[in-house]
């Protein structure tokens, strides 16, 4: 097997295309994480949309998430909290790698998932859920939180400072890929005839 090779990424802390510093953690009475208290404003935390959260993408463990470890369901809850807690969105563990987080439209889904992977975590759209990468390896203070962190900016960004005629646009190609996945659909049944 060949070795792999990651490229070290080295950022200047000025240039302004550098990922954001990381909010230190901030905890319940319980011993929790207060996901909803972490950032003193969401509107500091996506301030003209800002800095990427990561500095390299945070893919989907697909080929190796196993559902059935007990850490995969301490994950899974401790992402869906978060979620709530800073979007008021739902979420619920998806196809092993993923957790859905419900949006109600898919427009909103489709802006998304655009502005997810610009903050370097991987996302994909299925209807209204946005499919948000989730593992049995993940941590609270690392890729847990980088899930929660990207969801919280983009949510807060999309809901406070997008204007209607680009959520309108959004709408309009979401509706757009959905015909044409159905299109693909339907002439990949004819042509496997």
């Amino acid at each position: 097997m060949a070795e792999e090779k990651t490229e070290q990424i080295v950022y200047d802390p000025n240039d302004p295309r550098a990922p954001m510093a990381s909010a230190p953690m901030v905890y319940n009475d319980d011993g929790s994480v207060a996901w909803g208290d972490m950032w003193d404003s969401y509107c500091m935390l996506a301030l003209d949309g800002g800095p990427p959260h990561r500095g390299t993408m945070l893919y989907a463990p697909s080929a190796i998430a196993d559902p059935t470890d007990p850490r995969y369901d301490d994950v899974v809850f401790e992402i869906q909290r978060g979620i709530q807690a800073v979007s008021g969105l739902s979420a619920e563990a998806a196809e092993p790698g993923w957790i859905a987080m419900e949006t109600g439209h898919a427009g909103f889904a489709h802006w998304l998932v655009t502005a997810i992977e610009e903050e370097n975590v991987e996302a994909r759209r299925d209807g209204t859920k946005v499919l948000l990468p989730c593992g049995q390896d993940f941590t609270i203070k690392g890729e847990i939180k980088n899930v929660i962190t990207a969801v919280a900016k983009t949510t807060h960004y999309y809901g406070e400072h997008v204007p209607p005629e680009v959520k309108q646009a959004s709408t309009t190609q979401a509706k757009m890929e959905d015909t044409m996945n159905k299109f693909k659909g339907i002439f990949g049944r004819f042509s496997r005839k």
